[in-house]
């Protein structure tokens, strides 16, 4: 993705697959699944809400206030065992240029990142099935990618302004997922400025491959996380051993006719 992104046209395409279609995905060693699966939210016991105190007169109030562990959803996602055959194929018949897309945009974010000290890996986790569960809390792809948001906003400050931010409202899901691709298009924003103006990454980041260099001479990592986004899928997080994808649910009313355009 050569242009700044368009958020209002990227919220339109988080978790909408183009699912069109096509050619058996062939198998890839590199390529593993893990099932989505919920269990009660311990904050609110699944109920979505939880207690607090009004305001005036002072008492406590049971539900009173929107889960912040869950978001209304009732339900948090818990580890299952990675396996070598999806349990729940429909998304990868339904959508396989996509998947191999998403899949190769995922590994050149990983490429990127390695100079900023991120582990190298091309294995690609598939979490699947459904409902979805909230995306990961952090908006960076793995915590030794911090100091990119700490140049960015804190020691590059003065020379970036503030960056655009879109917000996105709502606690369901969708607006959760929607607010992390926000996150990352402003990533991408920062990075395009501090590339516009040559910034020069200082020592004290320790990160020595990259400590010196300009950062409009390296490759921007944010560019192919957005194309994730853009495809319709939702890039979880870097392990120590893998990327972790997800996969939205095949539903009746997925755009069968969206394009792509990246």
């Amino acid at each position: 993705m050569s242009e700044l992104v368009d958020f209002s046209w990227l919220s339109g395409r988080v978790l909408r697959p183009a699912r069109r279609g096509g050619p058996l995905l062939a198998a890839d060693p590199r390529r593993r699944f893990r099932a989505t699966q919920l269990v009660a939210c311990p904050a609110c016991r699944g109920t979505g809400a939880v207690g607090g105190y009004s305001s005036d007169p002072l008492e406590w109030e049971e539900q009173a206030w929107t889960c912040g562990d869950c978001g209304t959803y009732g339900a948090v996602a818990v580890d299952t065992p990675i396996v070598d055959r999806s349990p729940v194929p429909e998304p990868f018949t339904a959508d396989p240029e996509g998947i191999l897309r998403a899949e190769a945009a995922a590994r050149t974010v990983v490429e990127r990142l390695v100079p900023w000290d991120v582990p190298a890996t091309d294995r690609v986790v598939w979490r699947v099935g459904g409902p979805l569960a909230k995306p990961m809390r952090s908006t960076m792809p793995h915590p030794r990618a911090e100091v990119l948001r700490r140049l960015f906003f804190q020691e590059w400050r003065s020379s970036l302004g503030t960056v655009q931010h879109d917000h996105v409202p709502g606690w369901d899901p969708a607006s959760r997922f929607a607010a992390r691709a926000a996150w990352h298009v402003r990533l991408n924003r920062a990075w395009r400025l501090a590339a516009d103006r040559a910034l020069i990454v200082p020592s004290t980041v320790g990160r020595p491959q990259v400590a010196g260099r300009s950062i409009a001479g390296l490759p921007d990592p944010f560019a192919p996380l957005i194309d994730v986004w853009a495809l319709g899928y939702a890039f979880a997080d870097i392990t120590g051993d893998a990327i972790h994808l997800i996969a939205p649910p095949v539903t009746a009313t997925d755009d069968q006719a969206g394009t792509h355009e990246m």
